[in-house]
């Protein structure tokens, strides 16, 4: 894991931030109502930092394994620049955006909190993971945050990182 002065020197290059969704933009929790409906909860603490990232420059966008509606819903309403779902092999995804966006990894910042985001975490130039993340994401990230998922993982990140930039609201 990176000091945290690493991680700012780090977090200077960054310009686009690549989340999960579900144990990260969320508590991890999927509840279904009686009627078969899908209900997740998001932080607005991340939301706002999402915007203000966007507002500062950066991209960011979500990579999930799963897909749903609310998920795009609340991608849109924070004006992120891609949603990609039900995508399984997401290396291969974030091959593809390398590309589209004509950038290296070590540009990209991805937040992720389990095995199937380990591949992210060790190609993204900040491989970033949630508190209560399994201890194989814990050992491999460059930094753990404080906070777990959906409970204002993204929001710390993203502070450190328009912080380092000398893009946070003053």
């Amino acid at each position: 894991m990176l000091t945290l002065a690493g991680f700012l020197r780090r977090a200077r290059r960054i310009k686009l931030i690549v989340l999960d969704v579900d144990g990260v933009l969320t508590d991890g929790s999927i509840i279904y109502s009686d009627r078969g409906d899908e209900i997740k909860s998001f932080n607005v603490k991340d939301g706002f930092a999402i915007r203000l990232a966007e507002e500062a420059g950066l991209r960011t966008g979500i990579i999930s394994g799963r897909n749903s509606k609310l998920v795009e819903r609340r991608a849109n309403e924070l004006g992120m620049a891609f949603v990609i779902q039900g995508k399984e092999d997401k290396k291969k995804v974030f091959d593809r955006l390398l590309t589209q966006f004509s950038l290296s990894p070590d540009e990209v910042c991805f937040i992720g909190d389990d095995l199937v985001d380990l591949p992210l975490l060790r190609r993204a130039g900040l491989g970033v993971t949630v508190a209560d993340a399994p201890g194989e994401l814990i050992r491999e990230a460059d930094w753990v945050t404080s906070s777990p998922g959906g409970r204002g993982a993204v929001r710390e990140v993203i502070e450190l990182i328009l912080k380092a930039q000398g893009r946070w609201v003053r």
